[in-house]
């Protein structure tokens, strides 16, 4: 059954009412979520995806327009919490990238843990920015493949006052969004880009479905791999808010599709931490050890050979 499109921007998905599906039962999840051949969210490789050099797939940066004044409403509705366009705002534009052509803001929303992992790492948390084809119908955004464009977030926990800058303007209204299905708290004028992950010219993209039912394969995925430090007194306020659950993401789904890489993302590269860089100083160590052990073996060699003795094996370990 089809509902109002206002819903299915609300959860990201056309969607049947609350009580018809629940995370704890994804089997029974209808439409084609367990059907679907390009189901999200999905584990993201970094060695297998596709760097595009050429920009034959990515041809050119995201561009990013009317991000930093938008007037949106919170509401609890019973799976996540969502902020939604108000109606007759100007909604903000993203464009570029792997993008063809205009696609227009309609609300965000957050899952935690993270529904998307890369290199099977997970996140505390993992924010949706929703966006429909501008120009086009919701009827005909759920029917065309590149209908609509989800940019995915990560989060990252940190102390200090520092890490509450991301979710600052939210906090407010987190206690009035704890029960599920409250309705709309009032709306606030956000500042969007304050949900921005450090680099948004560095990430992962590839085609896949909403993430929740119905799961339409209608999605161009933009997950950004430089996580948003959030702090961890914000995050705890979200253990508090009833959603059905303690979380409230989809498991992960086949990786069988060509992911891309943008440059930005493929030219980071990631200090070793300081474990990592002494087990490395250690296996270089062990190794030249290993190379001199071997040399002294075989000058000794050279003695005994010399004078008649027998030999032995000369190993590196």
């Amino acid at each position: 059954m089809w509902m109002l499109f206002v819903p299915f921007l609300a959860a990201a998905a056309v969607c049947t009412a609350a009580e018809d599906w629940s995370y704890d039962y994804e089997t029974k999840w209808p439409g084609v979520c367990t059907t679907g051949e390009k189901q999200s969210p999905i584990n993201i490789m970094s060695r297998d995806a596709i760097v595009d050099k050429l920009g034959t797939h990515i041809k050119g940066p995201l561009v990013f327009r009317g991000y930093g004044s938008v007037n949106v409403s919170g509401a609890n509705t019973g799976h996540t919490l969502k902020w939604t366009l108000e109606e007759d705002e100007p909604s903000p534009v993203v464009s570029g990238g792997p993008l063809r052509g205009n696609y227009s803001f309609v609300q965000f929303h957050l899952h935690w843990l993270s529904e998307h992992a890369i290199d099977g790492m997970k996140y505390p948390m993992e924010i949706h920015m929703v966006h429909m084809k501008t120009g086009l119908t919701a009827e005909e955004a759920v029917e065309r493949p590149d209908g609509i464009v989800v940019i995915g977030i990560l989060c990252q926990v940190h102390s200090g006052e520092e890490s509450e800058f991301a979710l600052g303007e939210l906090q407010p209204s987190l206690p009035k969004l704890i029960e599920r299905s409250v309705g709309a708290v009032p709306p606030t004028v956000l500042d969007l880009t304050r949900l921005f992950s450090p680099n948004m010219q560095s990430f992962y993209t590839y085609h896949g479905s909403i993430t929740t039912p119905l799961c339409q394969e209608v999605v161009t995925w933009l997950v950004m791999d430089k996580p948003l430090i959030i702090s961890d007194t914000q995050y705890k306020l979200f253990s508090k808010v009833d959603v059905g659950g303690i979380d409230n993401y989809r498991s992960l789904q086949a990786n069988n599709r060509v992911i891309y890489r943008s440059l930005a993302s493929s030219s980071s590269i990631a200090l070793p931490s300081t474990i990592g860089l002494l087990a490395s100083l250690f296996h270089l160590s062990s190794a030249m050890t290993m190379v001199f052990s071997k040399g002294v073996c075989t000058l000794v060699n050279i003695k005994k050979k010399f004078f008649g003795h027998e030999v032995k094996e000369c190993k590196s370990d």
